[in-house]
């Protein structure tokens, strides 16, 4: 077990399964009130899972693997799946007990109701309704996309900035609502743009915390906006997500201080808000086809 997060250490007492020595892993990724966990088990468990706490707040987990299981919500049998790529929703108010028959591996996604909550309200919900029988089992390829997109995050939790997992929580929040709850319709919630001076601020404030580590929220109140809106309307004006403009401008630095600098690599990747130079040579290569050392050499040969 390693790789242990606030969340995740909390989440993993309830499997007692996992409590060997190498007998699986718990990776946990937690900004603000997102988390995920990444929680797997290599042998078989025939022991369920401890009863989950009332806790208010919905549960997605998506399956890693094929995975044979099956569960109780509020003592009541709850058909699951077993397919990989397939998700289960679950309403953590409802107790929840999980019994696994094969080894598994899952990402778990959090989802408080205070953050469904405030995001309703921003498309003028009065309400929430959860439209779907807790604990069932179904195929969601958006969440499966955008779960896999932490999966990396997960792996190297300090490369993991918070713009960037705030825009994904924000996404899944946003997909949640949409398709599991009962608010205003979708055309509703379609919004114009920034204007020219909320833009022009956006891009100020990103480009001074290259690291990242400034949330859409704080970014949204400098342009008068809530956080959807704002992620929104930034990518209808730039035709990109606020963590992807992000990594552009680290890129487009970096090149600045490649060529007009003699500063090492590793202290260039600093600069430019990379965690380190491992880091910075992994997003160099992906954008532009080559590392940094070799891009430099040759524009400066």
């Amino acid at each position: 077990m390693n790789d242990f997060g606030l969340y995740g250490e909390r989440l993993a007492t309830l499997f007692p399964m996992i409590q060997q020595p190498r007998s699986g892993l718990v990776k946990s990724l937690q900004k603000g009130t997102f988390a995920a966990v990444r929680m797997a088990h290599f042998g078989r468990a025939s022991d369920p899972t401890l009863p989950s706490p009332p806790d208010e707040a919905f549960a997605l987990c998506l399956r890693l693997r094929h995975q044979r299981a099956e569960a109780w919500v509020d003592g009541r049998y709850a058909r699951k799946g077993a397919m990989k790529d397939e998700i289960s929703i679950y309403d953590l108010r409802c107790e929840t007990i999980v019994r696994f028959q094969d080894p598994f591996d899952f990402l778990y996604l959090y989802l408080p109701h205070s953050t469904l909550n405030g995001l309703a309200s921003e498309f003028d919900a009065s309400r929430i309704q959860f439209d779907i029988a807790a604990g069932l089992s179904i195929r969601d390829p958006v969440v499966a996309h955008l779960g896999k997109c932490l999966l990396p995050a997960l792996e190297r939790p300090h490369e993991a900035n918070e713009l960037f997992v705030g825009y994904v929580a924000m996404a899944l929040n946003t997909h949640f609502l949409r398709k599991y709850t009962t608010i205003l319709p979708v055309d509703r919630l379609q919004r114009s743009g920034l204007t020219p001076w909320q833009l022009r601020i956006a891009k100020d404030v990103i480009r001074a915390h290259l690291d990242g580590e400034v949330s859409l929220s704080r970014i949204a109140s400098e342009c008068g906006l809530s956080a959807a809106h704002f992620a929104r309307a930034f990518k209808i004006s730039t035709g990109t997500p606020p963590h992807r403009w992000l990594m552009d401008q680290r890129i487009e630095e970096s090149k600045l201080l490649l060529l007009g600098s003699a500063l090492p690599l590793t202290e260039i990747a600093i600069k430019c808000g990379f965690s380190d130079q491992s880091h910075f040579t992994r997003a160099f290569s992906a954008k532009i086809g080559t590392t940094p050392g070799r891009w430099r050499l040759i524009r400066k040969s």
